[in-house]
Formats: C-alpha cells, sequence, structure tokens
C-alpha cells in the first residue's frame, strides 16, 4: 500500500477528493493523490496513487478516456448537467436517430471546446465557477479536444445515451450541450460515467471499502521495458544518467520501464530528442 496505484469506482455524490480523504483515513497515509477529476455527480473511474507512485500519475493522465452518458434532451442548464438551475426547455420533441448520428459526427475529431460555466478551470488565478457564482462576466476558456468516437447506445427521444471515447481535457458537459444546440433541442447530461482511462478499465475498480493495490511496475506494465545487468542496476539505483549507462540513440522517443534481471522495476526514462532523462528512479 505505501507505493501503489488505486483504482477506485467513485460514487455519485461525492467528490474526487472525498475519495482521497478517504483513502488517507482508512490507509493511513497522507500522501494521496488521483488523475483526471470527475464531477460530484458523476461515478467512475478514478486512478489514485499512494507516496511515491503520485510522480507516475501524469503518464495514466495523458491516455484517452471512455465515458458512458445519458443526456437528456430538451434542457438547458447553467451547469449543462441535470444539477443544475434550468434556464430553457423544448417540449414536443421531433428527432430522428438518423438525424442525431449525423449531428454527433460533427463532434468527432479534433475540437473547439469552451468549458462549462461551473468547473474549476482558472482563470487569472480564479476557478471559473467562482466568477459564475459571483455574477462575474467572464469569458469561458476554450481549447482543444479530440473525440476519438461517440456510439449511440440508446435513443428515445427524451433521452441520448452514448460512449464517448476522448482525450484528456474533454468536458462531457459541454459535449452535451453543445449537441443539444446543434439539434435545436438543448441537452444536458443526465447522469455520466467513466468506464476506461488509458490503460485501466472500470471492470478492476474498487470501492474505498476493499482496496486492492497494483505495484508501479504491474500499473506500468504498458510500457515498453529495457532489462538492464547488474552492474548498471547499480548505478542507476545511484542516478548516474541513464544515456552514459545504456544505448539510447536506437531507442524512439517515449517513456520506458527500465528492470533488472529478475523483472523488477529499477526506473521510468523518458527519450526526448537531445537526451534520455529518469521519470522515476525506484529505492529498494
Amino acid at each position: 500500500m505505501q507505493d501503489a496505484v488505486i483504482l477506485i469506482d467513485k460514487p455519485k455524490g461525492i467528490t474526487s477528493y472525498d475519495v482521497i480523504r478517504k483513502l488517507q483515513k482508512k490507509l493511513s497515509i497522507k500522501k494521496i493523490g488521483h488523475a483526471g477529476v470527475l464531477d460530484k455527480p458523476a461515478t467512475g473511474l478514478l486512478v489514485c496513487a499512494t507516496n511515491r507512485a503520485t510522480k507516475i500519475l501524469s503518464l495514466f493522465e495523458n491516455g484517452y478516456k471512455i465515458y458512458t452518458a445519458k443526456i437528456q434532451l430538451g434542457v438547458k442548464t447553467d451547469t449543462y448537467d441535470i444539477e443544475g438551475n434550468v434556464l430553457e426547455k423544448k417540449e414536443n420533441i421531433n428527432l430522428n436517430l438518423d438525424a442525431v448520428r449525423d449531428v454527433l459526427i460533427e463532434f468527432e475529431g479534433e475540437i473547439t471546446q469552451k468549458a462549462p460555466p461551473f468547473s474549476n478551470v482558472k482563470i487569472n488565478g480564479k476557478k471559473l465557477y467562482q466568477y459564475t457564482l459571483s455574477d462575474e462576466d467572464v469569458e469561458l476558456p476554450a481549447r482543444r479536444v479530440v473525440v476519438h468516437g461517440i456510439k449511440v447506445v440508446g435513443f428515445d427521444g427524451n433521452f441520448l445515451d452514448v460512449m464517448v471515447k476522448c482525450s484528456k481535457g474533454t468536458y462531457i458537459r459541454s459535449l452535451a450541450n453543445d449537441i443539444g444546440e446543434r439539434l435545436g433541442v438543448f441537452g444536458c447530461v443526465y447522469s455520466l460515467r467513466r468506464v476506461f482511462s488509458y490503460p485501466f478499465s472500470i471492470e478492476s475498480a474498487n470501492s474505498c471499502d476493499n482496496i486492492k493495490p497494483i505495484s508501479i511496475n504491474d500499473a506500468l506494465s504498458f510500457l515498453p521495458s529495457l532489462r538492464v545487468s547488474a552492474e548498471i542496476e547499480k548505478k542507476v539505483k545511484n542516478g548516474v544518467v541513464f544515456g552514459r549507462l545504456f544505448d539510447c540513440e536506437s531507442l524512439k522517443y517515449g517513456t520506458y520501464r527500465v528492470l533488472n534481471k529478475d523483472n523488477s522495476l529499477l526506473a521510468v526514462v523518458e527519450k526526448h530528442s537531445q537526451k534520455t532523462v529518469y521519470r522515476f528512479i525506484e529505492i529498494r
């Protein structure tokens, strides 16, 4: 538990930080972090880590995510989800599935997306939702994200169930709002669940009461590995520059696990254009 990755299935009604506090109390470990925030109404996979394993959390943040979302059509709220105040409603929605699919295709690929008014994005050191609560006018920040695909898994005219595969930083609430606007009927998130955060699936997650730690090496098993001799192992542990120990010229740019002859993790290194640097060194 001291240096481990922990996959939690976050329930509805608590924040991501509430999960961290629960873990801290249960494990008696102060240093615990997570990769990728889930909003309070959302459920699903939250990747957490303890102590030194927190240093590798960013390796999981940049991978793609998969969400299942139920979008309520005909309703626009100030938070872009059903928890917010209703701003506009549209009755007698008349949409067919083909028209819906045609619109969804427009949101696939690289798109520009604005953050929801109630979000933690910071503008001049102040969170966006704080501007919204104080009725201060501020332009919603926009950023480029990638939606790899949107699959319809259910549609009854009033509710649209979709599965979304997307990049880091994608707001599903904004996606639901924008889809509703494009359909001309409004839309907001009714429920949201994260089922995958590369390389982890919700099937491997547990509750805070049933924690199953994953070693750093196992959590990083999706990375390519470099095996080194016992002589190099000693030098790696002493922090000797990896480029002086290993022929890195032939390596492609990216991140690698460095293993000893017993397949135990020694370090994580990153190959850049000019040099190869340590991302993490395991101390034994």
